[in-house]
């Protein structure tokens, strides 16, 4: 389970946890201040960190990835490639937390309780899907490529596997195209696999062409079973498996060189 979809709203799952934790949180102080003007405090706090965490996080993935955005300002702005370093965020919103609650003492006591109470209820279902996650194996299908050759996944095992799933009429998946065909070129150890949902090979030769893209290993899954056995929900999604087949990262939505070369460090050094 990568990703959530929400009719036509897909999000990341790991996004849509920090989510539901900011409603559950706002939830359990309903429970537990029924003090009205107390609440609206410990509320302010509560969005104050949450906003404090997601620049934070922003900043933190900026600052470890300068090289790529020192010469493109606006792109540190462009949060649609998902780049955010959650250890800055939580770095950030705790310091903005610890002054809120010296701030204003009477908050700390509903505002700690109801801190507790979220992280005991969304941290072992965070560990619990990523558990699930990390324990997946690439699926071996047999497919076929954009001439209708088969294609067997296995043949992919010598080296480690970039596997982005897209489809021409997703705009992002249209923006990420010309960074994924450079990397392409740039990692010539690693394997880059485009599979298609859903469109015909001539509607996808189509596309290649007009854009003028040359990309290797372009394969179909027209009924979306193979993209289902993938584990993927939201187009376009990314996922990197190491030579055994193991998936060392995820990401939802597109990419930008930033967030590609972030996850192709934990491919290539999954320690990091």
């Amino acid at each position: 389970m990568h990703s959530l979809s929400i009719g036509p709203v897909g999000l990341a799952i790991d996004y849509a946890l920090v989510w539901g934790a900011l409603l559950l949180a706002l939830l359990w102080l309903r429970v537990i201040e029924k003090d009205k003007p107390l609440r609206a405090q410990v509320e302010n706090t509560l969005f104050s960190v949450f906003v404090a965490a997601l620049l934070g996080a922003r900043a933190g993935f900026v600052w470890r990835m300068w090289p790529q955005y020192q010469s493109d300002w606006l792109a540190m702005l462009d949060i649609r490639d998902g780049g955010f370093l959650p250890q800055a965020g939580f770095v950030a919103g705790a310091i903005l937390l610890v002054w809120r609650i010296q701030k204003f003492p009477a908050t700390r006591s509903p505002t700690v309780k109801v801190l507790v109470l979220t992280a005991g209820c969304m941290l072992p279902v965070y560990i619990w899907i990523n558990w699930v996650n990390r324990s997946e194996t690439m699926p071996l299908p047999v497919v076929q490529n954009s001439t209708y050759q088969a294609v067997d996944f296995a043949d992919f095992n010598d080296k480690p596997i970039v596997l982005n799933v897209w489809a021409t009429w997703c705009p992002p998946c249209r923006r990420e195209m010309p960074v994924l065909e450079k990397a392409q070129q740039k990692y010539p150890n690693l394997h880059f696999i485009f599979l298609n949902q859903g469109e015909s090979a001539a509607r996808i030769n189509g596309f290649l062409n007009e854009e003028g893209l040359k990309l290797n290993n372009v394969l179909l899954d027209p009924s979306g079973e193979i993209s289902e056995a993938f584990g993927v929900a939201v187009l376009p999604t990314t996922l990197f498996y190491s030579t055994q087949g193991e998936l060392l990262y995820r990401h939802v939505g597109g990419v930008s060189p930033a967030s590609l070369d972030y996850a192709l460090e934990k491919l290539t050094d999954p320690a990091q």
